[in-house]
């Protein structure tokens, strides 16, 4: 469903896949602002991020998303609210596997008062949707430290179902944890679209 973009964004505003409520675009230079600083170096909107165990300087986050700037196997994108063009988070798709057409999806809703609304799903979904029609990927992963209950929400409301599972596999606050390993499959993505 597109709706209209507010008139104060249109001039010199490109959104990259729209949603009901969100729109996703790519990640500039100007987002390493004060706000996404803050983020990366929150300790409960990284805790399941291994960007955890490192503090991040504006300087790094900056090499970063101009690390990520056009590249062809990973799409970073801003996740922003329709009404009001708000950053809340990024999303990106990839590594992409070309010839075996499957990519990973890691997303960070930064924002925390974003939390718990739909949003993570939400953009999971148009990213997912994008993959399959625009880019013919087959499938889609991720992977999730398994008390990472939110995450876990989202991918299962945006088609994941959880595939497998990885054993002790990460050191987190009070020892290790497994990892859930999440997929959805292109045709079961069209069965339920």
């Amino acid at each position: 469903m597109r709706g209209r973009m507010p008139q104060k964004y249109k001039k010199g505003f490109h959104p990259y896949i729209e949603g009901r409520r969100l729109f996703l675009r790519e990640v500039r230079q100007e987002d390493v602002n004060d706000d996404y600083y803050s983020w990366m170096n929150d300790p409960e909107v990284t805790r399941y991020l291994e960007t955890r165990y490192i503090p991040q300087s504006r300087e790094n986050i900056s090499r970063y998303v101009e690390a990520m700037s056009g590249k062809r196997d990973e799409i970073f994108l801003a996740i922003c609210m329709r009404k009001s063009a708000a950053h809340i988070g990024n999303i990106k798709l990839g590594p992409i596997n070309w010839i075996h057409r499957f990519a990973d999806i890691s997303l960070i809703i930064g924002e925390k008062k974003c939390w718990g609304k739909g949003y993570g799903s939400e953009a999971i979904r148009m990213l997912s949707r994008y993959a399959f029609e625009v880019l013919n990927l087959h499938k889609l992963r991720s992977g999730l430290y398994s008390d990472n209950i939110g995450s876990a929400r989202a991918f299962r409301k945006a088609g994941f179902t959880e595939e497998g599972r990885l054993k002790r596999q990460w050191i987190s606050v009070g020892g290790f944890q497994d990892e859930l390993l999440f997929g959805l499959c292109e045709e079961v993505w069209r069965s339920n679209a």
